[in-house]
């Protein structure tokens, strides 16, 4: 287990850093997903240009996180290396389909679990473990599938997809990835140091921040890979 779950998340290292064009979709995309909520956030609805500004943001934020995980879960395969951008939309739009139910099962789930009112500790663990483990888990596997297989055979092979989910192999490369991905990138941003020239304080916080951009694509983004090659026949 240890060894095809190691080997699996250092082979989707190296193929990420190989395929160069890849990787520059992948930072132009999260760049273009991290401005477009920035603007979103930061965007007052109050003319009309703003307004349709919001809602180019509101379509452009989604399209761009899917072309994320449909370079992510694909990449490692090489069949978005060559610029196939008629596949890549195709996935795009299957991964809509099938993270529709994995976001509403979750929001039914943890709308259930602020309804509990005894146990608090327990439920808001639970709460987290839905929303950062169990969800995202779940969502991979899916796109994994639905990407290699088809949203038809995704239907007859539900069971199987269950299983790879919560398989130790995949725990154990999702758990390695979230250190990356989620505690390092929190760590480095929380950590703080007393500086008394402005523009060197600017200088270390835009450091900072740019660092924990890129320790989230690239965990994330290696995350899904690692995955990905797991799931192969061959794996």
């Amino acid at each position: 287990m240890y060894i095809k779950s190691f080997s699996a998340m250092f082979s989707a290292v190296r193929l990420l850093f190989k395929r160069r064009r890849v990787l520059l979709m992948l930072l132009l995309a999260w760049a273009g997903l991290l401005a477009a909520i920035y603007l979103f956030a930061s965007t007052r609805e109050a003319t009309i240009s703003q307004l349709l500004l919001t809602l180019v943001v509101v379509i452009a934020a989604p399209a761009l996180f899917f072309v994320l995980q449909a370079v992510s879960v694909t990449y490692a395969d090489g069949s978005v290396s060559g610029g196939r951008m008629k596949k890549l939309v195709i996935d795009c739009l299957q991964l809509i389909v099938v993270s529709l139910p994995v976001v509403v099962v979750t929001l039914l789930a943890v709308y259930g679990l602020n309804k509990v009112q005894a146990y608090p500790t327990v439920a808001t663990t639970l709460r987290y473990l839905v929303i950062a483990v169990i969800a995202p888990m779940l969502a991979i596997q899916l796109w994994i599938a639905t990407t290699n297989s088809g949203l038809r055979s995704l239907v007859r092979g539900l069971r199987s997809v269950l299983s790879r989910t919560f398989a130790p192999q995949s725990v154990l490369v999702y758990g390695c990835g979230f250190l990356v991905f989620a505690v390092l990138p929190y760590v480095l941003l929380q950590i703080g140091a007393s500086i008394q020239r402005p523009w060197l304080e600017f200088s270390v916080l835009t450091l900072r921040l740019v660092a924990s951009a890129i320790l989230i694509l690239l965990g994330w983004v290696t995350t899904v890979g690692a995955l990905s090659i797991l799931s192969r026949p061959r794996a």
